[in-house]
């Protein structure tokens, strides 16, 4: 798959973000979730390219891309919504599609909320919602110490955390209502993930934690462009992304139900792109 830099001019100088692209057409733009890399994306590129042109980049500070300037320190996604701007800039994309899921979620709800100008509309999945305290009840111990320590024990922190992740929300919860799945991945998928967080260092958090923060309702009413949010049965979110199907949203906004497993996931993703790219370039979808 073909792989590239954009070049980001920063208040120190230049700096680069890294990314995936397949496919020829109207610009889709892929947000992964944190702290992995567009590389998570490789199946969604290859279902999608036949319909646009998409680009999957990796997070600044994540993957193979530079962090964030310094300069650009805050607790919100403010700097990756920043970062994409750029982005599309370094590209000379105006306007695009964006799909994102988790923290890639929650960077496109916040870039069409203040970039309106700059986008068609919105796919997202694994989005949720959630009150402020539950995301400082949640988050508790959500995001431990992974630096690195003599005896190599921040390797099984990060091995528990990511195999934990592909069953339970939150991870480190020992209630058993906090079970979504019944089996763990393959040992080398979980193998992928922690390689990806010592990809991401000890910051691994730092997207991350601002996207749970994100999570609002009012956040995601306030979005004004066409937006499609696919809830699948075996979601890991469980009843904080229900919430969003119960909630009182806006015309614009509407939820896609998919059944258990991948294709039926993916089916419902390609139809909503068919038609966010129909209705922004007038395409047979």
């Amino acid at each position: 798959m073909p792989r590239a830099y954009a070049t980001i001019p920063g208040p120190a100088g230049d700096w680069q973000i890294h990314y995936r692209w397949l496919g020829a057409g109207p610009p889709l733009i892929m947000l992964h979730p944190s702290p992995l890399s567009g590389v998570f994306l490789e199946p969604q590129l290859n279902q999608l390219a036949h319909k646009a042109r998409c680009i999957a980049w990796d997070t600044p500070g994540y993957g193979h891309s530079d962090p964030l300037p310094d300069a650009w320190d805050s607790p919100t996604l403010e700097p990756y919504v920043d970062a994409l701007q750029g982005f599309l800039d370094a590209l000379d994309i105006e306007q695009a599609t964006l799909y994102g899921s988790a923290t890639g979620a929650q960077i496109a709800i916040e870039f069409a909320r203040t970039r309106q100008n700059r986008c068609h509309g919105l796919i997202l999945e694994n989005a949720a919602l959630f009150s402020a305290e539950e995301v400082a009840t949640l988050t508790e111990g959500y995001f431990p110490d992974i630096s690195a320590q003599d005896r190599g024990e921040h390797l099984q922190i990060l091995w528990d955390m990511a195999q934990r992740s592909t069953k339970f929300f939150p991870w480190n919860a020992d209630d058993p209502s906090a079970q979504r799945r019944s089996e763990f991945p393959p040992p080398a998928a979980i193998n992928a993930m922690v390689l990806a967080y010592l990809q991401a260092g000890d910051d691994y958090a730092r997207a991350y934690r601002a996207a749970f923060a994100n999570e609002r309702l009012e956040k995601l009413a306030s979005v004004t462009v066409p937006t499609r949010i696919v809830l699948w049965d075996d979601g890991l979110l469980g009843a904080y992304g229900e919430r969003i199907a119960n909630a009182s949203l806006p015309e614009n906004i509407t939820v896609l139900r998919a059944s258990t497993g991948m294709p039926a996931r993916m089916a419902t993703v390609e139809a909503a792109v068919d038609e966010l790219l129909h209705a922004a370039t007038g395409a047979p979808a």
